[in-house]
């Protein structure tokens, strides 16, 4: 939340009117001159005196000495009415540096409504009242006064931004959640990106009203904007669960998982490499393996499980190598670039994936594909891969249509290449947000 500055000089700030000088209304004995008498302005030489006592006071940082200066000047019984609302205009901030919000509140809107404070001054007075109210945590009460200064056309865009802070301290989470995410969308127009605490406040409020839709697009906005596991661990885990399920689409979810996360989690190791085995890419099935039995090895029946396909994995490895030269021409060859695209996926998960992009790119060309929306995404995978970051970006984008149920997959490789190219300020659209 946005720190407040400290209370002696928010006081001196207040009592100047905020102008930055003392409260400009600083009286020297002399007799009042004919129109302030006439308008009940003047006041008496003895008032005058007190009252420029208590201003230096506050201003030397003695808001209790000032206080009791005006207190004695408040119960005399010649007061008059503006003086009445000078002692008023000083008591609020003398109140404030004296460490009593509550009373410096109540001041403060008094004078918000003094038929005495100049009209130009009110949106000053509903500022500090505002500031009084947000630094004691008063939010209720905040949030009423924030919107009086918005809407007397306070223009403090530190102070604006204040609103929804309190809104969301005060648990008014759907408030809050309109308010940020206005900031972040004017920071996106103006060029710029929020930053990563102001997206991360954006998606709690959006999750506290239960706005899913708002919260994803929270979500993924500082997901591409600050990329870091945390983040791309729910991403990730919502593009997976809302695609449809297959063998093949599992492995292409495992893919993305270990790109963006670094690696499956164990329960999956043995899953991701018998799919990835029994879907014709052996290659990426020994990767799998050979991570896990480096790093963290299987045990129980995972082990027996790992041993027994490690052995079924390197054999098919071992002839895909034999025969790599001759399925590679063959694919040149073949009528349509089928072959193409699986010849460059495979030399992508072989580690090749600059070869295995141009195989696929190729295949692509050629046309008479059976899936051509896969074979982009496996070309972006490609191009990802081997750190072709603004082609892969170009490669998702184009892809049309989910006739295999992979675009919400193809939607998170979407937001991970642009957040490799820093275009945090422009995420690819998800599901419709509420604003």
């Amino acid at each position: 939340m946005t720190a407040i500055t400290s209370r002696a000089l928010l006081a001196l700030t207040f009592a100047a009117g905020l102008n930055g000088a003392i409260f400009s209304t600083a009286f020297a004995a002399r007799a009042a001159a004919p129109d302030e008498a006439a308008s009940g302005t003047a006041v008496s030489k003895e008032f005058a005196s007190s009252f420029n006592d208590a201003q230096d006071l506050l201003k030397a940082g003695k808001g209790a000495e000032a206080l009791a200066k005006l207190h004695a000047l408040d119960v005399q019984a010649d007061v008059t009415p503006y003086e009445k609302y000078l002692i008023l205009r000083l008591r609020a901030p003398a109140e404030y540096a004296a460490n009593d919000a509550t009373s410096a509140a109540t001041d403060f809107d008094a004078l918000t409504t003094n038929s005495f404070l100049p009209a130009a001054d009110r949106v000053q007075m509903l500022r500090a009242l505002s500031t009084v109210l947000y630094s004691s945590e008063q939010y209720a009460k905040a949030t009423v006064a924030l919107q009086r200064y918005i809407d007397a056309g306070g223009d403090d865009a530190k102070l604006r931004g204040l609103l929804p802070q309190a809104q969301y301290m005060n648990k008014d989470y759907a408030a809050a959640s309109k308010g940020f995410r206005a900031e972040a969308d004017a920071t996106y127009a103006a060029g710029n990106v929020p930053t990563e605490k102001s997206l991360r406040l954006l998606a709690s409020a959006y999750s506290q009203a239960d706005d899913d839709a708002g919260y994803v697009w929270a979500l993924e906005h500082v997901a591409v904007a600050y990329p870091k596991a945390d983040y791309w661990k729910e991403v990730v885990a919502r593009g997976i669960h809302a695609t449809k399920g297959s063998e093949r689409t599992y492995v292409e979810g495992y893919r993305l998982k270990t790109q963006l996360l670094g690696s499956v989690s164990e329960s999956d190791r043995i899953t991701y490499a018998a799919m990835a085995a029994h879907e014709g890419y052996p290659e990426e099935a020994k990767h799998v393996l050979d991570e896990a039995y480096a790093n963290k090895p299987f045990t129980g029946n995972d082990l027996v499980e790992a041993n027994k396909l490690r052995v079924e994995v390197n054999k098919a490895v071992t002839n895909d190598h034999a025969q790599q030269a001759a399925s590679e021409a063959a694919a040149r060859n073949a009528k349509d670039g089928n072959a193409l695209v699986s010849q460059g996926l495979l030399e992508t998960v072989d580690g090749n994936a600059q070869q295995g992009s141009q195989l696929i790119a190729q295949g692509i060309a050629k046309g008479g594909l059976k899936a051509p929306e896969d074979a982009k995404l496996h070309l972006g995978y490609a191009q990802i891969k081997s750190g072709q970051d603004a082609d892969a970006l170009k490669t998702f984008q184009s892809i049309n249509g989910d006739p295999t149920g992979i675009q919400p997959i193809v939607h998170v490789w979407t937001l991970y290449a642009q957040s490799r190219l820093h275009a945090g300020a422009a995420p690819a659209p998800a599901a419709a947000a509420s604003k």
